[in-house]
C-alpha cells in the first residue's frame, strides 16, 4: 500500500500543504522537530478514528485532511472532515474506491479504515509506519533503549525497573497487613455503631410521629366531647319547644307585613294629599276605572319607549356611517396587527445596528488584541494530549524514582562505583530541557501555560464567530428600512381614514363599530315588536275609554276634566284596598304568633336553637347511640393520654449515638484504606502474571526473529568497523539501535504486508559514517517499501537530492 499524496486545509502545525509522493523514495524538511510527529499522528488518528480535539486551527472553524493511496491498479481515496458544531468538533471520514464507478466503501461498524487497509491494528501502524530518531542519542540512552527493544519491543518499556518495582510494591503492601487487619477491625465496629445508630434514628423518628399523632388524636377527642356535650343541652330545649320552627315562620311572615303595610300608607298619603275628588260620587266606578288607568299607563309608556328607540337607531346609523370603519373587511384588524408587528420588529433590530457597529468595532479591537497574546503561547501549539499525558507520567515516573529506596540506592551506586549521572539527575535533566523549550521551569509552570493558551485558543475562536454574526446581522438594515417604511404608510393611511392616532385607538373603534352594527339589528328587532304591542293596546285603550266616557256622561262633571279625576281616584282605591288587606293580615299573624309564644322569650331561643337545620339532623340520632358515641369518645381519650405520655417516655430514655454522618463519613475512610490496600495487592499481583505472560509470548514470537533481523540490518548499514575507531561505541550503539527500531517495523507486518514509512530525524553530523548508511539502506529498502525521510536539517535534503530521492514542497 503506497501513499500517492497528502492534502491537508487548516489543520494545526501542518498549514495549508499538498504533497504528491514520487516512485521512490522522498524527503519532507520541516522547521519544527514537533512536524513530522504531528503528521504520523494525524495520519494514525486518519486510519483508526481517533477523536482529538487539537486538530482544528485557531482562527478556522473547519479542517480537512485527505489522502490518496495505492495498491497495485487498486487506489483509494480517504477524506477526513473536522467541523465545529456548537461548542464541540464533529469529526467524519470516508473512504472510496477511485476506479470504475467508484463510490464509498461500507465498513462494518467494528472495522476501522487502517484495519481494512493495512489488515493491522493500531499498534502495529504506530511501530511499523512511523519511526522518530530520538533527540537526545547519547550512548546511554541508546543503550537502554536497545535493551529494551531487545526484551521487549519497545525502547520506552524496561522490564527490569518495572519488575523491581512490582516487587518493591508487592513489599510495601505485604508490610502494610498488620495494619489492615486493625483497620478492618475498626469498619466492624464503626459498621455495628452505625447500625445501632441507624435502628435508634428510626425508632425516635418513630415515637415523634406517634407523639403527635397522640395529641392530634387526643386534641380531635376533647372538641368531639365538648360540642356533644352542647348538642344535648340544644337537643333539651329544642324538646322543650316543639313548636319553634312555626313561631320562626309566623315571625317572619309579619316582618314582610308590616314593611308591605309602611309602604302602602306612604303611596296613600302622598295622592290624597293632593286630590279634591269627592270619593263616594264615583265610588261604584272603581274597577273600571282602574282598567283604564292601567291602559292608559301601559301606551303612555310604549310611546315613550317607541320614541326613544328611533332615537337610539337614529344615533347609532349616524356613528357607523361617519366611523370611517364602513366597508373594510372582516379581519381588517388582523392584517393591522401584522403590519404594527413587523414594525416593531424590524424597528427593534434595526435601533441595535447602532450598537451592533460599536460592538464590532470594540470586538475587532479585542480580537486583535487577543490574537496578539495568543502568539506568545506560540511554543504550547505543538503540546498534545498525548505530550501532555506524556509528561506527567514523566513526571510521575520521576517522584516514583525518587521516593523508591532501591531507585535512590541504584543512583548512588552509578555515582559511586562508575561515576556516572544518576538516572534520577537524567529524568530530571529531560524534564528540564523540555520546560525550558516551553519556557517554564516546572510541571505546574507548564500545565499552567497549557492551560492559559488552551483558554485563549477558545476565546479567540469564540471572538471570531461573534464577528461573523454581527456582520451578518448588519447586512439586514436595507431590508428592515424598506419593511418599515412600506407598513408605516399603509397604517397611517388607514388611521387617516378613521382618524384614529394610533393602532390600538383604530383597534378601539374598529370593536366598537362591530359592537355598533350588532346593535342596531336588535335595537331596529325590538322597534318593530314595541310598534305591533303599542297598536295592539291603544286599540284597546280607545274602546275602554269611550266605555267610561258614555258612564260618566249623566254626570256633571265638565269633559275636559273627566280624564284626570278617573285616574286620581283609581289610584288612591288601589292603595287603600292594598291596605285593608295587608293590615287584616297583619291582625290574624300577630293573634297566632302571640297565643302560640304564650310567656316564652324569642330572642333566647333564636339565639340557643340556630342553626335549627343541623340541630333537627342531630335528633335522627338516638340518646342511647349518642350516649354510647360519647362514653367511647372519652375512654379513647384517656388510652390515648396513658400512649402519648408512654411514649414521651421512651423518648427520652432512649441511648444516645453519634450522629449518622459523621459515622459514615469515618466507615467511609476505614472502608477506603483497606479496598485500596485489597485493590493494590491484586492488581500488582495481576501485573506481575500479565508481565510475565506478555514477555514470554513476545519473546517466543518476535525474540529470535528480531536477532535475526537486527543482524540483517546491521550488515547492511556496517560495511567497515575499522573506520569507526574514535566513536566507535556510540556508533555501534546508534547502529543496534537502528537496526532493532527497523527490525520491529518491518517484523510488525510481517513478509506479506506492504506499507509506508515514515523516517524523522533532526539535525544530523553530516561527517558521520553511520547516517550515510542509514540513507543508503532506507534507499535500497525504498525499492519494497514506500520511504518517506523527515528532518529538519536543510543541508541532509541537499544531499538526498543528489543521490536521488525526491524533495516535496
Amino acid at each position: 500500500m503506497r501513499i500517492e499524496r497528502i492534502k491537508s486545509n487548516r489543520l494545526t502545525g501542518l498549514e495549508d500543504a499538498d504533497w504528491t509522493f514520487p516512485e521512490g523514495p522522498a524527503f519532507l524538511f520541516c522547521k519544527d522537530r514537533s512536524y513530522p510527529r504531528m503528521l504520523g499522528n494525524l495520519l494514525i488518528e486518519l486510519f483508526y478514528n481517533q477523536k482529538t480535539l487539537h486538530d482544528l486551527n485557531n482562527d478556522n472553524s473547519k479542517g480537512l485532511l485527505e489522502v490518496w493511496l495505492a495498491n497495485g491498479n487498486t487506489r483509494y481515496h480517504i477524506r477526513r472532515d473536522f467541523t465545529q458544531k456548537s461548542s464541540e468538533v464533529v469529526q467524519s471520514s470516508t473512504l472510496e474506491h477511485e476506479e470504475g464507478t467508484g463510490g464509498n466503501v461500507s465498513l462494518p461498524e467494528t472495522m476501522t479504515i487502517g484495519d481494512y487497509l493495512f489488515r493491522g491494528n493500531h499498534q502495529i501502524i504506530r511501530q511499523g509506519v512511523v519511526v522518530d530518531w530520538p533527540e537526545q542519542d547519547e550512548l546511554n540512552h541508546l543503550k537502554i533503549w536497545i535493551n529494551n527493544l531487545r526484551q521487549g519491543g519497545d525502547e520506552g518499556l524496561s522490564l527490569i525497573k518495572v519488575r523491581a518495582s512490582l516487587l518493591g510494591g508487592q513489599k510495601r503492601v505485604s508490610d502494610q497487613e498488620g495494619s489492615i487487619v486493625l483497620v478492618k477491625a475498626e469498619y466492624d465496629a464503626l459498621r455495628r455503631e452505625w447500625e445501632s445508630a441507624n435502628r435508634q434514628q428510626d425508632e425516635e423518628r418513630l415515637l415523634l410521629i406517634a407523639i403527635k399523632n397522640y395529641q392530634e388524636n387526643e386534641g380531635i377527642l376533647s372538641e368531639r366531647i365538648a360540642l356533644a356535650i352542647i348538642i344535648q343541652e340544644r337537643l333539651a330545649l329544642l324538646t322543650k319547644n316543639p313548636d319553634y320552627r312555626e313561631l320562626r315562620q309566623l315571625q317572619g311572615e309579619l316582618t314582610q307585613l308590616e314593611e308591605r303595610l309602611c309602604v302602602v300608607e306612604s303611596n296613600l298619603k302622598a295622592l290624597t294629599s293632593e286630590s279634591e275628588v269627592d270619593w263616594a260620587v264615583i265610588e261604584n266606578l272603581r274597577e273600571e276605572c282602574l282598567e283604564w288607568a292601567r291602559l292608559q299607563e301601559q301606551v303612555e309608556d310604549m310611546a315613550v319607549a317607541t320614541q326613544t328607540q328611533a332615537e337610539k337607531i337614529a344615533e347609532l346609523k349616524d356613528s357607523i356611517q361617519t366611523s370611517g370603519y364602513e366597508g373594510l373587511l372582516k379581519d381588517e384588524d388582523q392584517r393591522l396587527r401584522r403590519m404594527e408587528e413587523e414594525i416593531e420588529l424590524a424597528q427593534e433590530e434595526l435601533n441595535k445596528f447602532t450598537s451592533i457597529k460599536e460592538v464590532t468595532k470594540s470586538t475587532q479591537l479585542i480580537y486583535s488584541e487577543e490574537i496578539a497574546r495568543l502568539q506568545d503561547f506560540e511554543d504550547m501549539a505543538g503540546v498534545t494530549e498525548a505530550d501532555e499525558v506524556k509528561i506527567a507520567q514523566r513526571e510521575k515516573h520521576l517522584k516514583q524514582w525518587q521516593n523508591s529506596r532501591i531507585c535512590c540506592s541504584l543512583d548512588r551506586t552509578l555515582r559511586r562505583h562508575f561515576s556516572e549521572t544518576s538516572i534520577c539527575e537524567k529524568l530530571k535533566a529531560r524534564l528540564g530541557r523540555y520546560y525550558e523549550e516551553h519556557h517554564s521551569t516546572t510541571f505546574e509552570e507548564f500545565m499552567s501555560r497549557l492551560v492559559e493558551f488552551r483558554d485563549q485558543q477558545k476565546l479567540v475562536e469564540s471572538l471570531q464567530n461573534q464577528i461573523e454574526q454581527l456582520r451578518e446581522q448588519a447586512g439586514r438594515e436595507g431590508i428592515l428600512h424598506t419593511t418599515v417604511q412600506t407598513r408605516t404608510e399603509f397604517l397611517e393611511k388607514a388611521f387617516l381614514a378613521t382618524k384614529a392616532a394610533d393602532l390600538p385607538a383604530w383597534l378601539n373603534g374598529w370593536k366598537d363599530f362591530n359592537r355598533k352594527k350588532e346593535q342596531l339589528a336588535l335595537e331596529i328587532d325590538a322597534q318593530q315588536l314595541l310598534l305591533n304591542q303599542s297598536a295592539i293596546e291603544e286599540n284597546k285603550l280607545h274602546v275602554c275609554t269611550e266605555q267610561l266616557r258614555e258612564k260618566l256622561g249623566d254626570w256633571d262633571t265638565p269633559t275636559t276634566s273627566r280624564d284626570d279625576v278617573l285616574a286620581a281616584v283609581f289610584k288612591v282605591a288601589t292603595q287603600l284596598r292594598a291596605k285593608d288587606e295587608v293590615e287584616r293580615e297583619i291582625t290574624e299573624y300577630a293573634q297566632r304568633f302571640n297565643d302560640l309564644l304564650g310567656g316564652r322569650n324569642m330572642e333566647r331561643l333564636a339565639k340557643e336553637l340556630e342553626p335549627l337545620a343541623d340541630l333537627e339532623r342531630e335528633t335522627l340520632v338516638s340518646d342511647d347511640e349518642r350516649l354510647q358515641e360519647l362514653t367511647a369518645w372519652q375512654k379513647e381519650r384517656i388510652e390515648t393520654r396513658k400512649q402519648r405520655e408512654e411514649a414521651e417516655r421512651r423518648l427520652k430514655s432512649s441511648q444516645k449515638f453519634p450522629a449518622l454522618d459523621v459515622l459514615e463519613k469515618k466507615i467511609e475512610t476505614v472502608k477506603r484504606q483497606w479496598m485500596a490496600y485489597e485493590d493494590l495487592s491484586r492488581a500488582i499481583d495481576d501485573a506481575q502474571v500479565l508481565l510475565e505472560t506478555s514477555w514470554q509470548e513476545w519473546q517466543a514470537k518476535f525474540g529470535k526473529a528480531l536477532n535475526n533481523e537486527m543482524k540483517w540490518i546491521l550488515s547492511k548499514i556496517s560495511p567497515s568497523r575499522a573506520q569507526e575507531r574514535m566513536h566507535r561505541e556510540l556508533n555501534e550503539a546508534k547502529r543496534d539501535y537502528f537496526a532493532y527500531r527497523m527490525a520491529i517495523a518491518q517484523l510488525t507486518f510481517g513478509s506479506s504486508t506492504e506499507a509506508p514509512l515514515f523516517f524523522s530525524v533532526g539535525v544530523i553530523d553530516d561527517c558521520e559514517r553511520f547516517w550515510l548508511d542509514v540513507i543508503a539502506y532506507l534507499r535500497q529498502l525504498s525499492v519494497t517499501r514506500q520511504i518517506i525521510l523527515i528532518s529538519t536539517d536543510p543541508k541532509l535534503g541537499e544531499k538526498l537530492i543528489g543521490v536521488g530521492w525526491s524533495s516535496l514542497q
